[in-house]
């Protein structure tokens, strides 16, 4: 079974109406199996129901899937079997893993899906303090997210905010894998996005894309575009995974 997947921090609905036209247009080229998006916010969704037309997304009452992140999922290839949030006691209230149990309609086979947006290493807290949020969130998925998935195949993809502590925390605490490492490529710098953002300072590789229990075929960072008009302040993750 092979399958792909987008990540992509859709930078809530920040200069949406300049990028909205790279945002659908990306949807309809890269046309994933499934789409891992954070930031997302109710306009966002009304947007992509009718985009993704061939897609189910996860509804839920828990209200961080309305305004933090969501999971897309081509309805023909995958079923749900169930969803849920890991809660990371973040200081973004509705934050946490979101994950979804797949199976493969044609094989039969099911795995986890899920995505994290960590908090950002510029809040008043840490700027204050140098002490980051990040360390002890991944420590939290390390601990509580096994329980979940047991022994199946899973993939974390998302926001890592952290280019180092998070992925080494989840490799060594959980024993997961990060896909670039696999594959033996430069992780690719994912943040920032410089058309929209004036943290120039900054060039970061921390969006992540970590596995357990797959065979990684390609990853790559699309720099998608369109003329006046680019995705986020964010580039989104490209995977192609293999059961």
């Amino acid at each position: 079974m092979r399958f792909s997947v987008i990540s992509l921090n859709l930078w809530n609905t920040e200069y949406l109406d300049k990028r909205l036209p790279a945002i659908t247009s990306f949807l309809d080229t890269y046309k994933a199996d499934i789409f891992c998006f954070q930031e997302i916010r109710k306009d966002l969704i009304d947007i992509f129901d009718s985009r993704l037309e061939g897609y189910f997304r996860i509804s839920d009452s828990d209200p961080g899937w309305m305004c933090e992140s969501n999971i897309y999922y081509n309805r023909k290839m995958f079923e749900e079997i169930r969803h849920g949030r890991i809660d990371l006691d973040m200081p973004e209230t509705h934050r946490g893993v979101f994950w979804v149990e797949l199976k493969d309609k044609k094989e039969e086979k099911s795995f986890f899906a899920s995505t994290v947006h960590l908090t950002w290493q510029g809040n008043a807290d840490e700027m204050a303090t140098g002490l980051s949020y990040r360390h002890r969130e991944a420590l939290a998925i390390a601990e509580k997210f096994p329980a979940i998935y047991k022994n199946e195949a899973v993939f974390i993809t998302g926001d890592f905010n952290d280019p180092v502590h998070p992925s080494t925390i989840l490799e060594k605490q959980a024993g997961f894998k990060d896909v670039f490492t696999f594959l033996h490529e430069p992780h690719p710098v994912t943040f920032p996005n410089l058309a929209f953002t004036d943290e120039y300072y900054l060039c970061e590789a921390i969006d992540k894309f970590m596995y357990i229990g797959f065979r990684p075929l390609m990853a790559c960072s699309p720099h998608y575009y369109m003329p006046q008009s680019g995705l986020s302040d964010h580039y989104p993750l490209a995977v192609m995974l293999e059961l």
